[in-house]
């Protein structure tokens, strides 16, 4: 499960003077790529389904002229059966009697074995040292194990960052939320002064909190004042593994008539951010 935690960020002097270097300065070549455009959909993006059983449904005719092929059909038998050779029952006999002695050979000398292992008190001594052994190794090989578990999962550094900028013709909402693919739904309220900065040309970051490194689609919903309830939009990202990735929400293009889908979004990436160590919050 991908942890992450929401940040309502107070631009005082600090954290203001962090966010506008972060938009507004030119990343270097060795810690940052240059934003890239990323589409904004109203409706979430349909993938292809259960394509093996696509497959079988276009091609069914074919595997049923296969099975058919397999059915038994009775053929018609011009010759009786004949009286089967004594000698052939006979053989079938003996093998079996070679089988069983087979068989009680082997218990006979499994017996042995046995009791020759525990009439010794030396072999008893050994065994146990043996096994001894083999508990050490097993303490090893969890310890390793653990240590692997530590390196995929504790430490992973593969994060999201989102960062709002920008301020409607209709004015602000008064709340963001993103929804990530796992289910996990963050709601970011936004107060009078956070309103007042995206108006004055600031940016604040609402979401910033571990993700899984592949494919998948963010939900972003604005809600409150001019935003109709429940209006949505949907953004496709694929964060690459171990690196920091940034989504900007640019909302000075967005307005109560085209809805959460007007807003402008863009994506970039940034090497050697360590992940927040903190829970994710509770759906509010």
């Amino acid at each position: 499960m991908v942890r992450a935690h929401v940040l309502s960020v107070r631009l005082g002097a600090g954290a203001l003077a962090l966010a506008l270097c972060t938009l507004a300065l030119p990343a270097r070549a060795d810690d940052a790529d240059a934003p890239v455009r990323v589409k904004v959909e109203r409706v979430r993006p349909r993938r292809e389904t259960l394509p093996t059983l696509q497959f079988l449904k276009a091609n069914r005719d074919f595997f049923r002229s296969r099975l058919d092929q397999l059915r038994e059909k009775p053929l018609a038998s011009r010759d009786r059966a004949g009286a089967l050779d004594p000698r052939f029952l006979a053989y079938r006999r003996m093998i079996a009697g070679v089988l069983a002695s087979s068989d009680s050979t082997a218990a006979i000398e499994d017996a042995r074995s046995r009791r020759e292992l525990f009439a010794s008190v030396t072999d008893l001594g050994r065994l146990e040292a043996e096994l001894d052994e083999m508990d050490r190794l097993l303490a090893a090989q969890r310890i390793r194990l653990t240590a692997l578990q530590e390196d995929f999962d504790a430490r992973q550094r593969t994060t999201l960052a989102v960062v709002v900028s920008g301020c409607p013709r209709s004015g602000a909402p008064d709340s963001i939320a993103v929804a990530l693919e796992d289910g996990a739904r963050f709601v970011a309220p936004l107060s009078e002064a956070d309103r007042n900065a995206l108006a004055a040309g600031g940016a604040l970051q609402i979401f910033h909190g571990l993700i899984e490194p592949r494919e998948q689609v963010l939900a972003i919903g604005l809600a409150g004042g001019a935003w109709a309830a429940g209006d949505s939009a949907f953004v496709t990202l694929e964060p690459p593994r171990d690196r920091m990735t940034f989504l900007q929400l640019d909302l000075s293009q967005a307005g109560a008539a085209s809805g959460a889908s007007g807003l402008q979004a863009s994506t970039w990436q940034r090497a050697g951010v360590p992940a927040p160590a903190t829970e994710r919050p509770s759906e509010p």
